[in-house]
């Protein structure tokens, strides 16, 4: 009897170990979802995610989906929100499990106090259109797991004492994120979920340098989850001494097409007359019309320079724009800043074409031992996959309120404003964000576009113009205008008559008339630069001493309140007892900026 008393009890304990495994099971195999971020309240961005559970596969994964629903109140109303939208409330999930729902905060939802996703099979929501999910009790039955983000835990895990922009050199920059999590970054660029590189972050402060860019790119862990990967990016600030902080420059001049050839001369010749305009240069392309030879030649007269990547859907366009950028590494100096593509949405470029250009050139910029922040431009309004957003050391944004839409004359410089601080606002917690292109055409009469028309003129251009030089240098922007040069180019082959008509200086390498006044009243005190065609080559620059020139030339020498501190006519100047810093050298009647080391 007591023999059969044990056999029975061993029998219920493997029976209860049996169902235990099973419960064991069936919990392992539930799918569960982890929140990554979201937006600030009052701002847009995405929120970021994961789906973790065994059963999802690459072959299954497009039969489920998440379903965010923002709940806001305000006096008088209130409710829940499909995010995005009621046409597109079932939000993709890759492979791994990531989903990305873009959620607005603002306007109304400023008072949003919390957003429930929904892990779903698509199946159910067949014919249910999506007003019909503002009331979580419609979800009944409908999901497969859930998770809720309450506004007390409405935070990025990751944040910056100091958002990423331009900062005085010696800045000191601490990292910080919620309670439980764990900091891990590195400062080469590298992947910092996967790189052998990577450090955990404990009171460490990082300092902006005087040259150079600090770059952290870190991700939170908590329970053996990583957030999305976030990438900081300081640059130290300099005083703007010159009418632009940056030009966009391509040499395509007069009959010339786009990726004609220049020699190193001719390019030279074509760069110094932007050298006194400027302190920054942004390139389209690694290849043709002498983008082979800008960036040493802008480095060479100190210039910082963004070098970009004419990124298409023909591979071996984009082979050939990596392999240029490349050899621009290997033969130095390296540029400050790279831009792979530029306004890609509209030519329709894959984001996976664009990711993977994005992938082979930061490892070609890790093989080459640099730090280089690099980045990709957009117009403003394009949509943004968060997938190749996350690769992006920073943001450029292109604007043309007023050019390319049926904003008025009169409003076209506050709109422009407003929408770069609205993409400010966006991404700045996370993201540099530049503004690489606005503009407006001089000439070319009225045009057409989807929606609307314009007209160009001079006195439209100039005004826009002064308006921008104003602002850039009265609020500090960071910002290229559009563009250097006149590109008659464009307006072959179908394009618009008035794409060619954005150049500041013509194909004689003039400063046009109508843009003089604008450019000589934002110098502030540096004698003004004067137009001619005849240009007297100098270097090098930077110079420790002695700066040679091709010819015998008149020479006048200031400092950058323009007072003159040397005047002499020869082939040479020495500026050997002058401390460093920014100079000014008046060559043949012409103002060039040379710098002292």
């Amino acid at each position: 009897m007591k023999t059969k008393n044990i056999f029975n009890k061993i029998a219920q304990l493997a029976t209860i170990m049996l169902f235990c495994a099973n419960i064991a099971t069936t919990w392992a195999a539930e799918p569960r979802i982890v929140i990554n971020s979201v937006p600030l309240i009052g701002k847009n961005g995405y929120a970021e995610g994961r789906v973790i559970w065994d059963e999802l596969t690459p072959d299954n994964v497009g039969q489920y989906a998440v379903i965010a629903l923002l709940h806001a109140t305000w006096p008088g109303g209130g409710g829940y929100y499909v995010k995005p939208d009621y046409s597109s409330y079932l939000n993709a999930i890759d492979a791994t499990g990531n989903f990305f729902v873009r959620i607005t905060t603002g306007g109304v939802d400023a008072d949003a106090d919390e957003v429930i996703f929904y892990f779903v099979e698509r199946a159910n929501f067949n014919g249910i259109g999506g007003e019909l999910l503002n009331r979580p009790a419609m979800m009944t039955g409908k999901y497969l797991s859930t998770a809720t983000i309450y506004r007390s835990s409405w935070a990025p895990p990751l944040t910056s004492n100091i958002p990423p922009g331009f900062v005085a050199a010696g800045t000191v920059i601490t990292l910080s994120c919620r309670e439980g999590g764990v900091i891990r970054y590195t400062l080469d660029g590298s992947d910092p979920i996967t790189s052998p590189s990577v450090q955990t972050y404990g009171n460490n402060v990082f300092t902006v340098p005087e040259d150079g860019a600090l770059l952290v790119k870190a991700t939170v862990e908590t329970s053996n989850l990583y957030s999305s990967v976030y990438s900081f990016v300081w640059l130290p600030k300099e005083p703007l001494i010159t009418p632009f902080w940056g030009l966009n420059v391509s040499l395509a001049l007069n009959g010339e097409y786009f990726g004609y050839p220049l020699t190193e001369s001719t390019t030279r010749e074509r760069i110094l007359p932007l050298v006194p305009l400027t302190k920054w240069i942004r390139t389209f392309s690694t290849t043709g019309n002498g983008h082979e030879y800008i960036n040493k030649i802008a480095k060479d007269a100190g210039l910082r320079t963004m070098t970009g990547l004419s990124i298409t859907n023909d591979a071996a366009n984009n082979n050939a724009q990596i392999e240029g950028l490349r050899q621009m590494l290997e033969e130095g100096p390296a540029p400050d800043l790279i831009a792979v593509g530029n306004e890609t949405s509209l030519m329709g470029v894959s984001p996976a074409t664009l990711a993977s250009c994005i992938d082979a050139v930061r490892e070609m910029v890790l093989e080459q031992d640099l730090i280089i922040p690099v980045g990709s431009v957009d117009i403003a309004g394009a949509s943004r996959i968060p997938s190749v957003l996350e690769k992006l050391d920073f943001i450029g944004v292109n604007i043309y309120n007023g050019t390319w839409d049926n904003t008025p004359e009169s409003q076209m410089f506050d709109a422009m404003k407003q929408t770069f601080e609205e993409n400010v606002s966006e991404f700045s917690s996370r993201k540099l964000v530049l503004l690489t292109e606005t503009g407006t055409p001089y000439s070319g009469g009225a045009y057409s576009f989807p929606g609307g028309t314009q007209t160009a003129s001079k006195e439209k251009a100039a005004n826009y113009l002064c308006g921008f030089l104003d602002w850039i240098k009265r609020d500090d922007i960071p910002s290229f205008y559009f563009e250097a040069y006149d590109e008659p180019v464009k307006s072959q082959g179908g394009g618009q008559i008035i794409e060619q008509y954005f150049g500041i200086l013509d194909g004689n390498l003039e400063i046009h008339s109508f843009y003089q006044d604008c450019i000589n009243h934002s110098l502030a005190g540096i004698s003004p630069i004067k137009s001619t065609g005849n240009r007297t080559i100098f270097y090098p620059n930077p110079t420790t001493g002695k700066v040679f020139f091709n010819t015998e030339s008149n020479i006048r020498f200031c400092d950058t309140r323009g007072l003159l501190l040397q005047e002499a006519f020869g082939n040479q100047v020495d500026l050997s007892a002058y401390p460093q810093g920014i100079y000014f050298l008046q060559v043949n009647g012409v103002w060039n900026k040379v710098v002292k080391k």
